[in-house]
């Protein structure tokens, strides 16, 4: 069999985490020396996992049903879900039906198993009742999880190899008993024993003892990077050190410094946010709350089961935890949580009663309302609370609203409805807590309203019609200027997930008659309370509040208090779900897992900080010096603090959004390419100096194409556009020379030679040949077939095509003579190595060939994943090809060996060019998004550059961008990272636990 198991799973947490870790742990598990002996296998060779989430309703795919074929055991992440992945199914069922039902192993995610595994294993092929091999590596954290995995992966372990569980494990425990003695005292106790050892048997025991510490460092980095990925940065930094040699016994691998600079950030100039640790809640985040009070860094977590935890920040620890009561065996609900604003009290709105908290977790008061409650707000400005219920006791609908104090307890005002519409669960209040407002919902045949009292002055009671009768309340908002906005939309809309028009309606409580009514769209999903917010904002001209901002679906209004003109819109393609408002500056997530931060007097067209936190923030919450998201459906709140270092070594400002750029050969000039504010199409080149980065000259250019892009030689930046023009820009002379092609066709292909001399530019039915040193065209060939892609030699005499049926065809630039490669295999994407001797070749047959270009023998092939969305190119030297699948795995293959040195999937984004600094023997990887740094000399990842756009050559510099930003870093060795850690942890270690958590023994 090629594989020895086959991953399905859901590609959904926590299913997708718990398979990389059975992924890693098979395939890095060592099995005892004694049993390798008896069950003749000295690992578990390989594991599939497909990283591709394919649609329902295509086929599984010849590669996916080949691996089940090859597979000896098919394990399932199972998890109450799965039975409803179609894929999953798909792959049970197909393997069921080569392999049989014995080579079934079930990994428990989630839930119990009756529930969660697929319904072909709970009955043999009689409809009997039966009961799957499975191991449990159910957890509430990551944290348990990983601590299960260690038993467990033993126990999928057994299975596979055919061996007792028990004496596998007890083997394990002797194995690593034995482990440090050997890999220490080794060498020294044979030398003793066998004196007359020779120095070639030395040198290999130390050679296989360096192979161990290479290895173990490998282990180190990518746990750093799942510990990363929990938010705790510095117990990442701490285990990536352990892997960094501190004397000269261990080797330095480039994945230690890796996996150190991302935990440090060390090359993030965009975010001023740095991921600090996680906090675990027993069950999904409800809300967060902050204690505004005395400048701290408490909040106050809600879970979905009623639990309260009340956490220090700062200090990093929860203070106490209030748990959710039960009553006769059921829970009661809790509806809402919050600090008084001198922050003394901690309150608890639950279905039975109101209750307050001293700071040690004490109860101090208890409010017990008349009927269970049904809906509850505690005030976002926290010196107010208000409770709905039935005065009957009996009804769903609530007509009953009580205002507490959140202080004591106390009573402020009982209101009795007085509309045919009963109470909504909208309640808002104003920042004073003097004005409670009330929505209501809308009954058939009556006229909707919403209510607005006065609990200090009961008479003071005002009711306002909503625009339409078939309407409800969504949002409502007081403004500084004593007015109210409510927005409400039709009640058969709400939930069903499209975009309906929304009214606006703004009145003034001082005087009744001055009001204002507009129409927004809105993009209605939920019906929460807290899902479309209104808040008020300043415009950052004056301390008064003269606008107000409104979160809709996937657009944000901004509102002329006074005219009701919608002055701003911000759109997002994923829905808004949550907003903080300061003053001018207000800050968005969306459900798509971005935070953008907006200053208002700085415009609203592009936020002046984004990034990616997750794939799906839900809440937002600041402290004074903490940020706080939850993901959606999490029991995790990420803990984020405000990092002012600013580790860049330079930067300044160029015209338009960055979006690429390139150094040239010798190192000297760099370009950066942005586009233009207000026209995307326009793209602008700004040329620097290396050495101080000074401006030296700019160009603009229409519809340039950036894979295109390139530095001919030092001096001449050449740039093809999408109209047709070549471009060819000089530097010393600040001078351009443009070339219009003669052709009219508009889908046009291009393609440029490794050595930057020749260019081909190509559409389905012909192909035009440049010299670019002459700058002349200097071949033209029609077609009487379709042409799909065309690659161009460095000596220029020969151009490679493929034609419509995927057949390569080679055509001699002089001559025009069409050589067909009739193979077995269709070809979908080429290149060609810097001396036109070796074609690399990307077939249909999930194969990567290398082939000899004048004998067109096959040199050596590879396992591949073909798709015409890949990226293949040779090394400088001839020696590597760099590959891209469709799925982002980035591979390098050594060809004079046949083997594969590098097959990583950190690389989670199309690359856009590829470039080698031969002098400090770094390859650059520029996606179309970040840059990744390898160390070509032992082929590893070396570092993560968010938004980087180039590496210069002789420099050791890197060039990142964000918007308009550009900032210049100097590449850190181990030392300089090092030093950066213990600057930002001091001497701090891993603890016994954690070295226990993690299987990392101490040296």
């Amino acid at each position: 069999m090629k594989f020895d198991a086959f991953i399905s799973y859901r590609h959904l947490m926590p299913d997708e985490y718990i398979a990389k870790k059975v992924h890693k742990g098979l395939e890095t598990l060592r099995i005892p020396r004694k049993l390798q002996k008896e069950i003749g296998k000295t690992r578990i060779n390989r594991v599939f996992r497909d990283m591709e989430e394919l649609p329902v309703g295509s086929d599984l795919g010849a590669n996916i049903m080949a691996a089940l074929e090859e597979s000896e055991y098919l394990i399932v992440i199972s998890s109450p879900k799965t039975k409803e992945s179609y894929w999953c199914n798909q792959e049970v069922e197909n393997f069921v039906r080569m392999h049989g039902r014995d080579k079934v192993l079930v990994v428990l995610a989630e839930g119990e198993p009756y529930e969660s595994f697929p319904e072909l294993l709970l009955k043999d092929e009689m409809g009997n009742p039966v009961e799957p091999f499975a191991a449990d590596f159910r957890g509430a954290t990551r944290k348990e999880i990983n601590k299960k995995a260690k038993t467990e992966l033993v126990r999928l372990a057994a299975a596979i190899l055919g061996v007792d569980f028990d004496d596998l494990k007890q083997r394990q425990k002797e194995r690593k008993a034995r482990r440090n003695m050997i890999l220490v005292l080794g060498i020294a106790i044979f030398a003793l024993i066998f004196g007359g050892f020779s120095a070639y048997n030395l040198a290999r025991i130390n050679e296989e003892y360096q192979e161990k510490l290479i290895n173990e460092s490998k282990v180190l980095a990518a746990t750093s990077a799942d510990v990363l990925e929990t938010g705790d940065r510095k117990t990442a930094a701490l285990i990536a050190m352990e892997g960094i040699p501190q004397d000269d016994e261990r080797p330095l691998v480039p994945e230690s410094l890796y996996a150190l600079s991302k935990a440090l950030g060390i090359y993030d100039s965009s975010t001023t946010l740095s991921s600090e640790k996680v906090v675990h809640a027993d069950y999904s985040i409800k809300k967060v709350c902050n204690n505004y009070a005395n400048d701290n860094d408490i909040v106050g977590i809600l879970d979905d089961n009623g639990n309260v935890y009340v956490w220090d920040l700062n200090a990093g620890e929860m203070l106490y935890e209030i748990q959710a009561e039960y009553v006769n065996g059921i829970l009661t609900p809790v509806f809402d949580i919050g600090f008084t604003e001198d922050g003394s009290t901690l309150v608890i709105i639950s279905e039975d009663a109101v209750r307050g908290y001293d700071e040690s977790g004490e109860m101090i008061y208890e409010y017990t309302p008349k009927q269970p409650v049904l809906a509850a707000r505690f005030s976002r400005y926290n010196n107010c609370l208000a409770i709905e219920y039935a005065s009957n006791g009996v009804d769903y609908y609530p007509d009953t609203l009580a205002v507490i104090s959140p202080y004591h307890g106390k009573e402020l005002a009982i209101y009795e409805n007085d509309c045919n519409a009963p109470y909504s669960n909208i309640i808002e209040f104003d920042s004073t807590g003097a004005l409670v407002i009330v929505g209501h919902l809308q009954m058939d045949g009556e006229e909707n309203y919403v209510s607005v009292y006065c609990p200090s002055d009961e008479e003071n009671y005002r009711k306002l019609l909503v625009q339409n009768d078939s309407t409800i309340s969504l949002g409502i908002a007081y403004t500084e200027d004593v007015g109210l906005i409510i927005a409400s939309a039709p009640y058969e809309t709400l939930g069903d997930g499209r975009e309906v028009t929304v009214d606006l309606q703004y009145y003034d409580l001082a005087d009744l008659d001055k009001t204002w009514t507009i129409y927004t769209d809105y993009f209605i999903q939920y019906a929460n309370a807290d899902d479309y917010k209104i808040l008020p904002l300043d415009d950052g001209t004056s301390s008064s509040y003269a606008f107000s901002i409104i979160t809709a679906g996937r657009s944000i209004y901004i509102v002329d208090n006074a005219t009701g003109e919608i002055v701003n819109q911000i759109k997002s393609d994923s829905l808004f779900s949550d907003i903080i408002v300061g003053g001018e500056i207000f800050i968005v997530s969306t459900e798509a897992g971005f935070l953008r931060f907006y200053i208002y007097s700085e415009g609203v067209t592009n936020p002046f900080f984004e990034r990616k936190m997750s794939n799906n923030i839900a809440q937002i919450c600041m402290t004074d010096t903490r940020f706080v998201t939850i993901d959606g459906a999490s029991p995790d709140a990420r803990i984020f603090y405000t990092d002012n270092t600013q580790y860049y070594d330079a930067s300044y400002e160029v015209e338009g959004d960055s979006r690429d750029g390139m150094s040239s050969p010798d190192g000297k000039y760099y370009y950066i390419a942005s586009e233009a504010e207000n026209d995307s199409s326009e793209k602008i080149f700004t040329i620097c100096k290396s050495s101080n980065h000074e401006k030296v000259g700019q160009f603009k250019a229409k519809n340039a194409i950036y894979s295109g892009v390139q530095f001919i030689d030092n001096d001449t930046i050449f740039v093809p556009t999408d109209d047709l023009e070549l471009i060819f820009y000089s530097i010393s002379s600040k001078k351009q020379d443009v070339i219009k092609s003669d052709i009219t066709v508009r889908d046009v292909g291009q393609n440029i030679s490794h050595n930057k001399k020749y260019f081909v530019l190509y559409s389905f039915t012909f192909a035009d040949v440049y010299d670019l040193t002459t700058r002349k065209k200097v071949a033209h060939k029609d077609f009487a077939y379709d042409i799909t892609d065309c690659s161009i030699t460095s000596a220029g005499d020969y151009y490679y095509i493929f034609d419509g049926e995927c057949r390569l065809h080679r055509i001699d630039v002089a001559t025009g003579e069409d050589e067909l490669f009739d193979e077995d295999y269709g070809i979908l994407e080429i290149a060609i190595s810097p001396d036109d001797s070796k074609l690399v070749l990307n077939c249909d047959d999930n194969k990567l060939r290398v082939i000899d270009s004048k004998t067109r023998k096959e040199t050596v092939a590879f396992d591949f994943v073909a798709s015409r969305e890949g990226y293949i190119k040779f090394s400088q030297d001839g020696k590597y090809v760099f590959a891209q699948s469709s799925n982002y795995y980035f591979r390098i293959y050594d060809i004079e060996t046949g083997s594969v040195v590098l097959l990583t999937d950190a690389i989670d984004s199309k690359i856009r060019r590829i470039s080698y600094d031969e002098s400090a023997g770094i390859l650059a990887v520029s996606t179309v998004t970040d840059m990744y740094l390898i160390d070509m000399e032992s082929v590893g990842l070396l570092a993560y550059i968010p938004s980087g756009r180039f590496f210069i050559n002789g420099s050791n510099q890197i060039l990142s961008g964000s918007n308009g930003d550009i900032f210049v870093f100097n590449y850190k060795d181990a030392d300089e990272l090092i030093k950066e850690a213990r600057k930002r942890y001091g001497d701090s270690e891993l603890s016994e636990e954690q070295r226990l958590i993690y299987g990392i023994g101490k040296e």
